[in-house]
């Protein structure tokens, strides 16, 4: 056989070459003719086809004829059947007979689609990726598409139960596009609906937020608090503000990409017995931003590394007798990462708890490089 299932069609007369089936109007109701085909043995006169169909645990005959093609023209209701030939010669003696071989006959039903919800994905909002459909003849054995020209996006498991059928993707699978709903039944019926929408909401995002950055030194000249020369070796400096400004273009289920300029501002100042030293640390840097929402988007982390100028402006000494030192202002290279926690309280306003690293190149060899942790809370808004 060709095939290991014949489909009892709902069709009219098809004459497209590769269509083996043929309604006959002849008699008081339609009858479907489908042709079950064989391999062609030689010097045959004629086959003896023998057809039985399962009842219950048994096979009972319903069909015997003789052809002397390869192929036999049946009308069968839909069940399982098994058909087995006895191979005639060109005297008409029987040269042998085939072993059974089993086929299914299944009624192909029209499938149906009346409607459907959601109308769209929106992957910078949504977590959960179902789609419920109604209509009629929709099957377990159905199968389900989203279409787009040559792009096939297949559920990960779907349930039918004839009037609906529900539709898990899952995120991973899920590109930016217009599609329509596809499904097909056995026996090959099918049918296209709708436009459905994968996208973004919005094209991109930009988020502000402002708060509080305090400095705790980690190392480097400036800071050394082993050395009596440092200017500032204390634990921690807390005059200090900050501001993130984030925009993000690129939104897909495995998270947010985009780019962040951040500046902080931080007063510098410290007492020894003969002497103090005050100035301010400005840090501007720019980089590369990653987020992923997760929690029904309640929460939000934050991956980020970048580059920019951190300042020393206005450095001056002040001694308790005389005037204090000219000031002195510095502008170095410097590199950053951090990691950060949002929490969004309401759809647009969150919360963000941080930590950034940052790194300040200098030239002076004696001078060894500072580096600080810059630990933040910050109150954004999601523009």
């Amino acid at each position: 056989m060709c095939l290991s299932g014949i489909y009892a069609q709902e069709h009219t007369l098809d004459e497209t070459p590769g269509i083996n089936y043929f309604i006959d109007f002849s008699g008081d109701e339609p009858r479907f003719f489908q042709r079950l085909i064989w391999e062609e043995a030689e010097y045959v006169f004629r086959y003896e086809v023998f057809i039985e169909r399962l009842e219950g645990e048994d096979f009972y005959e319903v069909e015997r004829f003789s052809v002397e093609k390869n192929f036999a023209e049946v009308s069968l209701a839909a069940g399982r059947y098994r058909y087995r030939l006895d191979v005639y010669d060109l005297v008409d003696a029987l040269s042998y007979s085939a072993e059974w071989r089993e086929f299914s006959v299944i009624l192909a039903l029209q499938p149906e689609l009346t409607d459907f919800s959601p109308h769209a994905f929106w992957l910078d909002e949504d977590d959960v990726w179902v789609i419920n459909l109604h209509g009629q003849n929709l099957l377990p054995d159905s199968e389900f598409y989203l279409v787009q020209d040559n792009v096939r996006i297949t559920p990960h498991s779907h349930t039918a139960n004839g009037t609906s059928a529900r539709l898990e993707f899952s995120g991973g699978s899920l590109y930016p596009g217009e599609y329509s709903l596809y499904v097909i039944n056995p026996g090959g019926l099918d049918v296209n609906f709708g436009r459905f929408f994968i996208g973004n909401r919005t094209p991109f995002d930009i988020n502000v937020s402002l708060g509080y950055a305090p400095i705790i030194p980690l190392y480097g000249y400036l800071f050394n608090d082993t050395d009596l020369d440092a200017p500032f070796p204390g634990l921690l400096y807390p005059m200090s503000a900050v501001v993130k400004i984030n925009f993000i273009p690129i939104k897909r289920f495995w998270g947010n990409a985009g780019v962040e300029l951040s500046g902080s501002f931080t007063a510098l100042e410290h007492a020894r017995e003969f002497y103090s030293a005050n100035a301010y640390l400005l840090n501007v840097h720019l980089g590369f931003l990653y987020q992923k929402y997760f929690q029904r988007r309640m929460f939000v982390f934050n991956a980020g590394i970048g580059a920019g100028i951190t300042s020393l402006l206005n450095f001056q000494y002040h001694y308790p007798v005389g005037s204090p030192t000219e000031t002195i202002t510095g502008h170095y290279p410097s590199v950053g990462v951090g990691l950060s926690l949002s929490f969004f309280f309401f759809k647009h306003f969150y919360v963000n708890a941080a930590v950034d690293a940052i790194h300040v190149f200098t030239p002076s060899e004696d001078r060894p490089m500072p580096g600080f942790f810059r630990p933040l809370i910050t109150m954004g808004l999601l523009l």
